[in-house]
């Protein structure tokens, strides 16, 4: 209960400080965005009984971190009333639970460099779907940190805002694979490499979702589509060529992925 409790409130700090980044001007946003973000990791890590920066368990804050950016950049998509109020509401619900899930009793005492054992918390599906909610979340939540970051808005993307954009995909995405990878048996040698095989496909997406300029919640839907395309293939049991399922599911959700690359095409 005094857990829960610690969610609740942790959430509620998080809101109100997204709700407020809504009234900060450009210079010191990402000051701002970067303090909500460090706020809702610090607070998961202390409820998890880590209070050491260095010691915060990077796949135990993913869910919290990303649901703390994606409060802050949806607070500044939306005009303040009466729209600020509901993404408040949403934004606490939503922190909440993501720490909830997050604070669920984790494995301990794990040499360097052994497996460590898939998370032994009563939600891990919970976890799962819950990266990948995020993750469309935190895409489509860049357009109200990087001006233009959101293809349909008119405002034109400078090459910085460019570069910011796609470095943001990749922190976005590379967390919520970074979770979901943590939630099957791992080295630390397998959570780097699930790393870059992520990085190496959500960067050039991300490049191509930006020149093509999709209109709204097409690109972020395209991010997270390939997200859940990357997870396929890395977590099948047998090799690629062989799964049947996985061949056809892939060759289906690339279909669908290609038109919404058209349907956003046509609706632009």
């Amino acid at each position: 209960m005094r857990q829960r409790n610690g969610s609740r409130e942790l959430g509620l700090v998080v809101a109100t400080l997204a709700a407020l980044s809504r009234f900060v001007t450009d210079g010191p946003l990402w000051l701002a965005t970067a303090l909500v973000v460090v706020v809702a990791v610090a607070g998961t890590s202390s409820l998890l009984g880590e209070i050491r920066p260095w010691r915060w368990p990077v796949d135990r804050v993913a869910l919290p971190a990303i649901a703390a950016f994606a409060a802050v950049g949806t607070a500044r998509l939306v005009d303040p009333v009466p729209w600020l109020a509901f993404v408040f509401a949403a934004s606490w619900l939503v922190v909440t639970w993501a720490a909830w899930i997050e604070i669920q009793p984790s494995a301990r005492g794990v040499p360097s460099g052994a497996a460590l054992p898939a998370s032994s918390h009563a939600q891990p599906t919970s976890a799962r779907l819950g990266a990948f909610g995020l993750a469309f979340l935190g895409f489509a939540a860049i357009g109200g940190i990087v001006p233009g970051g959101v293809a349909g808005d008119g405002q034109p993307l400078t090459v910085a805002a460019f570069l910011a954009t796609i470095a943001l995909d990749l922190a976005v995405g590379d967390l919520a694979g970074c979770r979901i990878a943590a939630l099957r048996p791992h080295t630390r040698r397998d959570a780097v490499v699930a790393l870059y095989q992520y990085s190496m496909i959500l960067a050039p997406t991300g490049v191509l979702v930006r020149v093509l300029a999709l209109p709204r919640l097409f690109g972020p839907a395209v991010l997270a589509l390939v997200l859940y395309l990357v997870t396929s293939l890395r977590e099948s049991d047998e090799p690629v060529r062989f799964n049947a399922r996985l061949l056809e599911e892939t060759v289906v959700l690339i279909a669908a992925g290609a038109l919404v690359v058209v349907l956003g095409l046509l609706v632009k």
